[in-house]
């Protein structure tokens, strides 16, 4: 819709500009100018189905960092419910870490974005399984059977995936490192060279 405008407009500014023209003339030069215009703006306009391909996994990859983000969000709304100290703690630990890893993720290895992140997504999820059936046994201890094992292991499980995220982080940061002792290396030479200067 926009090039048939650019293409009009063109068309009408040249043909009022042409005005003294004779009519032949005025109208192939017009006529050529529109068509010129609406190349370029084709050109300009074009994507190759590999951007198009790009552009909608990159969508998809954020609208999976976007879930993971929301139900971050939950399960820090559900923290705020705990009486254990411990447990809080954990969880607090999670709007941290999380979105941090999912940075990390992105930044080291885009094209993984997608695929990190529903992985991730499936984790919180069942995480913020754990920390609403944590809050409901520290409230209402007597519905279950055995509530300090059910809280114990609602720890454990928040542990551990924590120590999932912190070890995802810290292999992503292997390869950073790598790449920073490289640079160590090229910063500056190990020694300074000594400079032969001639006497006069």
């Amino acid at each position: 819709m926009s090039s048939l405008a650019a293409i009009a407009v063109v068309f009408i500014v040249m043909m009022i500009l042409l005005d003294g023209v004779a009519a032949v003339p005025r109208l192939a030069i017009s006529t050529g100018l529109a068509i010129a215009t609406a190349v370029g703006v084709s050109l300009v306009m074009w994507r190759s189905p590999a951007q198009i391909s790009d552009d909608s996994y990159n969508d998809d990859a954020e609208d999976k960092v976007r879930s993971c983000r929301r139900i971050v969000d939950e399960i820090s709304s559900q923290g705020h419910s705990l009486h254990s100290a411990s447990m809080k703690s954990l969880v607090q630990q999670i709007p941290k870490v999380v979105p941090d890893l999912l940075d990390r993720v992105k930044r080291a290895s885009p094209s993984s974005l997608y695929s990190s992140a529903s992985q991730l997504e499936g984790h919180l999820r069942s995480l913020s399984g754990v920390v609403s059936t944590y809050c409901d046994v520290e409230e209402h201890p007597s519905y279950y059977k055995q509530p300090d094992e059910v809280l114990l292991e609602g720890e454990q499980a928040t542990r551990r995936f924590l120590d999932f995220a912190v070890d995802s982080i810290r292999l992503i940061n292997q390869g950073d490192l790598a790449e920073y002792r490289a640079n160590l290396a090229t910063v500056a030479p190990p020694e300074m060279p000594v400079l032969a200067i001639e006497e006069k």
